[in-house]
Parts: structure tokens; sequence; C-alpha cells
């Protein structure tokens, strides 16, 4: 899908590079059509570059921040996981002024892009994720197998999500084991169930999109 600039009920769609201290900047062109200036908050949707397809939620990252005075906004450690962002990525981004999160539900924007914006864009008291109910725990540690996506994701199988007790938003520790090698890093379970090997444990185990590495992971507590 590609999103080319456009203004829908002062809405901003446009490209943008990630800088080596993690914003991106949003031109006066597009700070001056959605009527917010410095230190307005606004609701950010950042969308990968090289999809192929559909948009789908794990090829998006929503929060809310506040426009810098020099027209930049910031990109939290969360986003930048949950998409692999590195320095000098180039992003999609949409920008809603706050004061535009109430109407736009219903809007032409919803029109326009319906599921990119599912569940991302409400009134303030509304949540990002439904309340998820946490299954009893039956083992602190569980390993198996799946295929890696082309962004590093690999989704926890449900058995495993239910025998350790696991929602979505948990930290476990996870080994990702490889032709012999293996790597032990902190891991959030985000959206989707998934997991993130990023781009620096890829390249150190050799993984490429559709290897299917051992996966382990533990919880403490």
């Amino acid at each position: 899908m590609t999103l080319s600039r456009r203004f829908v009920d002062k809405v901003a769609i446009c490209s943008s590079r990630l800088s080596s201290n993690n914003y991106f900047s949003v031109s006066a062109k597009d700070v001056e059509a959605t009527d917010i200036e410095a230190g307005d908050q606004v609701r950010v949707v950042l969308i990968r570059t090289d999809l192929d397809g559909d948009i789908k939620p794990r090829d998006r990252a929503v929060y809310q921040n506040t426009l810098q005075k020099s027209n930049q906004i910031y990109v939290p450690k969360d986003a930048r996981d949950k998409l692999d962002l590195q320095d000098g990525d180039i992003i999609k981004y949409i920008v809603i002024p706050k004061k535009a999160f109430p109407g736009v539900m219903d809007g032409p924007l919803r029109e326009r892009f319906g599921d990119i914006l599912e569940g991302s864009v409400g009134s303030d008291d509304e949540t990002e994720s439904q309340e998820q109910t946490r299954p009893s725990r039956d083992t602190t540690s569980a390993e198996f197998s799946a295929s890696m996506q082309k962004t590093g994701q690999i989704t926890v199988p449900k058995s495993v999500r239910e025998d350790m007790g696991l929602i979505q938003g948990d930290t476990v520790l996870a080994t990702i084991k490889w032709q012999g090698d293996d790597i032990s890093a902190n891991k959030d379970i985000g959206s989707g169930n998934r997991i993130i090997i990023t781009k620096d444990q890829r390249d150190e185990l050799g993984l490429e999109p559709g290897d299917e590495p051992t996966i382990r992971l533990a919880v403490f507590g």
C-alpha cells in the first residue's frame, strides 16, 4: 500500500527519516496544514516503508508525543523495536493533533485508512489494547521453533503462552539458538504475541527470513 502526501481533516501523512537521536522531522508545510504548534500533543502512527501488501498491526506503531520547537517528534524505544528501525531508516508517518482525536473515528480518515487506525485513535481515556486474561502458569520455561519474518518477528505459539501464563506486554528471557550459536536477551511479548529478534542479533547469528531458530523462553518469579 502506497501513502503519498495528503491531508485529511488536518491530518499530515508523509515520509521522513529517523535521525541518530531517534527523532523524525515534520515539514513546516505539514505543521501548518495540521494547525499544530511546538508543545502540542499529537498521536503518531509510524508505518514501515518496505511493505509488499496490506498493512498489518505488526507493521505499524502508535503512540502519543509532543511536537518539538524544531518540528521534530521523538520515536520511543518500544516503537523502534517493534518496527526494527535503525538510524537513517525511512518511515511513513501519520500525525494527528490531539484536538482531532475524538472526531476522527467516524470521519474521512477512517474511511480512507480503515485498518491502519484500528484501535489506534480515540479519546484520551481510550486504551491501546484490550484487557487480556492471564492463563495460569504451569511452567517457567518452554522451547519451540518457528519461522522468522523478514522484520525479525517470531510468533510465540499459543501452547507456550498458555503453559507459561504469558500475555501481551510481558517480558521474558529469550535464548535464540541457530546453527550451534545462541544469544540471550530480554524480549517483550508484543502485538500478535510476537517477539522481535533485532537486526544486530540476526546478523550475529546469520539468520535470514524464513529460518526457524529454536527459541527458549524463561520467566522468573
